[in-house]
């Protein structure tokens, strides 16, 4: 993207010290994560085309550098002599007004797609909100994306740019309701494939084996161990998953049951909460085993977002599928397989979803609807008596 679209921004230069350099986090990545008192830098270019150089703020707080941005954005000319604005300050205006009801990581996805337009329609020559056409948002469809990527990634994409359009033509930024003008990507959803038992057993017993070392799960293969098989006891997803905390299990009749709120939810929607289940046995075994914090077993280190932790365990788990030959190896696929086992054994579809925590039983049958062999032999029966009983 060149300079007149990059808008100005903040992010920190680490300390030797910093925590971050002990994390998981890429080190891309670093220079965005803002849970510290290292101090906050800036760069970039204002939509008027005012080049900032690389320079301190004077800030630690990441609220009060972004106060300093908002004021020198302020002070800048940013529309052409007609009074149109740029593509780029009206992204930078649709991330503020969407901050408040997005969490930050479907913000971000929100950043990346309209980069994405952004960076393609400058390639045309197109820099002000004014010179967009319907045309431009369908040749950005075939020849923006990278070819690889995957139906259901550009119908996410789609429709997150779907949104700016929206609110650009309530905003008036655009005279035309561009989004009623261009065709949404229809997604194509693979259904899910769950491990086998041969894999599970082998992630398992590799996973229990990894090479130790003083920091993270390589310290403590046991305890890795059974993070991966209360995944695939729960069907939690990871980020739920390393931040488990004994403490709110109850007894039940038979089983242990576990209260949370997911972290995977619409900032805008009513926090919703999820069951789920653990043996007797399991319990027993993350309360016996060597705990990687003092208050959690399978959190380290001194941040508060799991994405880190995510992250740490999803490279593991590369790294065990390369050893083994596992196609795909990665946490979410313990979830599919926990899914999956439940349905094969008989178990309804909706509380299968319920376990899961979707949002509803559409989207459970539209990942696992060819592994619902009780509904198909239902179905296959009542055919069957009818044809019988006319």
């Amino acid at each position: 993207m060149s300079r007149a679209l990059e808008s100005l921004i903040l992010y920190k230069r680490h300390s030797e010290n910093c925590a971050v350099h002990q994390s998981r986090i890429p080190k891309k990545k670093r220079e965005f994560w803002f849970e510290c008192n290292c101090p906050v830098w800036i760069r970039g270019t204002t939509p008027a085309g005012d080049f900032y150089p690389r320079q301190a703020t004077g800030h630690r707080d990441i609220r009060q550098a972004e106060a300093m941005r908002d004021a020198i954005l302020k002070q800048t000319k940013s529309a052409d002599p007609s009074g149109n604005l740029p593509v780029a300050e009206c992204i930078e205006k649709y991330l503020a007004l969407r901050a408040h009801d997005l969490d930050e990581r479907t913000l971000y996805q929100h950043k990346l797609a309209l980069e994405r337009l952004a960076r393609y329609l400058e390639s045309r020559g197109v820099l002000y909100i004014h010179q967009l056409k319907a045309d431009h948002l369908e040749g950005f469809k075939t020849d923006g994306l990278p070819k690889a990527m995957a139906s259901t990634s550009r119908a996410t994409t789609d429709a997150k740019i779907r949104c700016f359009l929206r609110m650009a033509y309530r905003r008036e930024w655009t005279q035309q309701v561009l989004v009623e003008k261009v065709k949404p990507v229809r997604a194509v959803y693979e259904q899910k494939e769950p491990y086998t038992d041969d894999e599970v057993k082998a992630i398992l017993e590799h996973a229990g084996k990894m090479n130790g070392g003083t920091h993270g799960y390589a310290s403590k293969p046991a305890t890795f161990r059974l993070l991966l098989e209360l995944m695939l006891e729960t069907g939690m997803r990871v980020g739920d998953a390393v931040s488990f905390d004994p403490s709110r299990l109850e007894k039940g009749e038979s089983l242990w049951t576990y209260t949370f709120t997911p972290q995977k939810r619409k900032r805008t929607e009513k926090q919703k909460a999820i069951e789920v289940y653990l043996t007797e046995a399991l319990k027993k075994r993350i309360d016996d085993c060597d705990w990687l914090s003092p208050k959690l077993p399978f959190w380290y280190g001194s941040g508060s977002d799991p994405d880190a932790l995510a992250q740490a365990v999803y490279e593991r788990m590369q790294s065990i599928g390369e050893k083994n030959g596992i196609a795909d190896c990665r946490p979410h696929r313990l979830r599919d397989t926990f899914a999956v086992r439940r349905l094969l054994s008989g178990m309804q579809l909706e509380d299968v979803s319920r376990l899961l925590g979707h949002s509803s039983v559409k989207v459970t049958e539209t990942y696992y609807a060819k592994w619902v062999s009780s509904r198909k032999r239902r179905l296959e029966r009542l055919v069957s008596e009818s044809l019988m009983n006319p």
